[in-house]
């Protein structure tokens, strides 16, 4: 006999948590069905393209479909895996052993009126040190208590990628702390990241507020942690728990894609056209990504925010430069056209200017505003204090930044 699981699906309209509809989960697939009042309710939204709003319609899903941005990614499931001690672990598991206050965005999953996995309390800034601990352990697959896996686990929810991360509560927001890897880093990868947003914000890219502290681990050692805050949350001063949610979905699920599923620019700024979101700011960060090697740009890394009545690009995140090899192309996740050796150059064709609906003179001063700031690394990169080796790593990088836009601003 197939036992269904019941599972109420909780949203955010008018800053208020209320009921959408309801999950029925059953040996690896999903049905969905929207609630009558949120049909009636005026404010409600469609909380998936892939989950249009019609009275009567039942949706069906092999795996977790459009509420994958609500689980765990690379990180998160390795936490579950070890906290649960098995290697086997199902999507509908995964999906519900994500802790209620820290999960992205603001879908909430609800069995007999409790949220699943509803935490007691999120992790501080004092706790970074223990926290990384933890997350080196589990790295090299040493031994940790479950008391301190468990922590972990709670506290990195279903943050995106595979470098080790947790959330912690500070000065009223909710921070997303990106640890470094105990080993496996040819540079300061952290310490990078904080210089590119610092970049991308003097470029005019919105960003979200961070941070790079300097943690001590228990061995003694030094470490570059990044935090940034969340910005799928409004701040509290009450706490984590008293904490409005605002909804947050990932391009992937905007386009109704999947993990692994190869994106492109073309499908992402037509459906940002679509919801009207700023195309040139959506081409800013194209041009950025570009110019710093930033391959690892895949559509769980773009995403978009609720606002008033419609979706609006959410702040740019997880940028990273990746060292410039003159003999390979740049292959990122995200295409252009069909090809993934996305470039100044063809970014700035015409097409391409017409897609992101950027005039050509308008493209040409803030590519030349960026050739102006990109001067600036080596100021940058010493005040982030980066070691030596890691400014060197990739110096021809932003050297080969620079030419490409000369090139296209002449």
């Amino acid at each position: 006999m197939t036992v269904r699981q019941k599972i109420g699906v909780h949203t955010t309209v008018d800053g208020k948590s209320v009921p959408a509809g309801v999950v029925f989960a059953s040996k690896g697939s999903l049905t969905f069905r929207y609630d009558s009042e949120y049909l009636e309710n005026r404010a409600a939204y469609d909380i998936a393209p892939a989950l249009p709003r019609m009275a009567g319609s039942v949706f069906h899903f092999n795996g977790l479909g459009p509420f994958s941005d609500s689980a765990p990614d690379r990180w998160g499931r390795r936490l579950l895996n070890r906290a649960l001690k098995r290697t086997r672990v199902s999507e509908i598991e995964y999906l519900l052993g994500v802790d209620d206050l820290t999960r992205q965005g603001a879908l909430r999953y609800v069995i007999d009126g409790v949220a699943q996995a509803d935490g007691s309390n999120v992790p501080v800034l004092t706790d970074l040190p223990g926290l990384l601990d933890t997350a080196d352990a589990v790295s090299e697959d040493r031994d940790v208590s479950d008391v301190a896996l468990r922590r972990l686990y709670k506290a990195t929810g279903s943050l995106g990628g595979a470098r080790p991360k947790a959330c912690v509560y500070d000065r009223g927001c909710l921070w997303m702390a990106k640890f470094p890897k105990p080993n496996g880093d040819d540079w300061d990868v952290i310490g990078w990241e904080g210089v590119t947003l610092d970049l991308a914000r003097l470029a005019g890219i919105d960003v979200p507020c961070f941070r790079v502290l300097d943690v001590q681990n228990s061995g003694g050692a030094h470490r570059s942690v990044l935090l940034t805050q969340r910005f799928d949350r409004f701040p509290s001063s009450e706490g984590p728990q008293s904490m409005a949610r605002i909804p947050y979905m990932s391009a992937m699920t905007a386009l109704d894609l999947h993990d692994g599923d190869g994106g492109d620019w073309l499908d992402l700024a037509e459906y940002a056209r679509s919801v009207g979101c700023d195309l040139e700011e959506l081409w800013h960060r194209a041009v950025f990504g570009a110019v710093i090697g930033n391959c690892d740009d895949h559509l769980r890394n773009h995403g978009f925010l609720r606002d008033g009545n419609g979706w609006t690009l959410s702040p740019a995140f997880d940028i990273n430069p990746e060292p410039y090899d003159p003999n390979m192309e740049d292959a990122h996740q995200m295409a252009l056209f069909g090809d993934t050796d996305v470039t100044v150059d063809a970014l700035m064709r015409t097409e391409t200017l017409e897609l992101f609906a950027v005039p050509r003179e308008r493209a040409i001063r803030w590519c030349r505003k960026l050739r102006s700031i990109l001067n600036g690394i080596g100021t940058l990169g010493g005040a982030r204090r980066l070691d030596t080796r890691s400014l060197g790593i990739m110096r021809s990088r932003f050297e080969e930044a620079i030419n490409e836009l000369d090139a296209v601003t002449k």
